[in-house]
Order: structure tokens, then sequence, then C-alpha cells
């Protein structure tokens, strides 16, 4: 079975950041298929770390599986559904929501009633 991963970058000062790890616990107690893991950016392999995806405030939360190519994100405190929807798309149990793959250039045509030959 899969497993996501889900990483939480805090930091000892952020009043924040206890709610958001708090939240992401409490899922990981309720699913067999979900670690939690903290990075405090206080440490210096924290930090770096945090430098290496660009994390630039925290709480961040990053959630990643093998079922999913990239990490999905979230700055603050998410909800528990929220965070419960990231991990089950991380896992492939689920599509992103609202997903439109029109570009804006067909949408434009579309808008404005162009016509083009090709």
């Amino acid at each position: 079975m899969s497993r996501a991963k889900i990483e939480v970058f805090t930091s000892p000062t952020c009043p924040h950041c206890p709610a958001a790890k708090r939240v992401a616990e409490e899922l990981s107690a309720e699913r067999n298929d979900v670690k939690v893991v903290e990075t405090s950016t206080y440490s210096s392999k924290g930090q770096k770390r945090a430098k290496s995806l660009e994390v630039r405030s925290v709480p961040t939360i990053f959630v990643t599986s093998n079922e999913y190519n990239g990490r999905i994100g979230h700055v603050g405190i998410p909800s528990k559904d929220s965070l419960n929807k990231m991990i089950n798309i991380a896992l492939s149990y689920e599509d992103w929501p609202n997903q439109n793959k029109e570009s804006l250039v067909s949408r434009l045509v579309q808008k404005l009633n162009i016509k083009i030959k090709i």
C-alpha cells in the first residue's frame, strides 16, 4: 500500500504552526496511509530544506507520495477536509477538482467568436 508523506515546515516562534501540525497529526492517527514529518526552519538542516523547496513562510505543508508526480502544497493552517483531499489526490484516490484544461487562447477565441483558418 502506498503512503503519503505530510511535511510540515514550522518555526518555534510561529503561533500558527502548532495548529497546522495538529491537523496533520490528527489525520495521520485516523488514516494508516499517512506519515507526518515536521521540519523546523530553526535548524540549519531545516533551513536548507526550506530554501530548496522555496518555503517563504510557516506553516507550510507539502503532501507527496509515490503515486503522484509532484508536491501538493499549502501555506497556513489547512482545514482537515482540505488536507484530507490533498492526501487523496497525492495517493491518486481523487483528481484535482475543477480542472479546466482549455487554454486561455481557446477560451478567448470562443468568447470573442473569432474564426481561425489553418
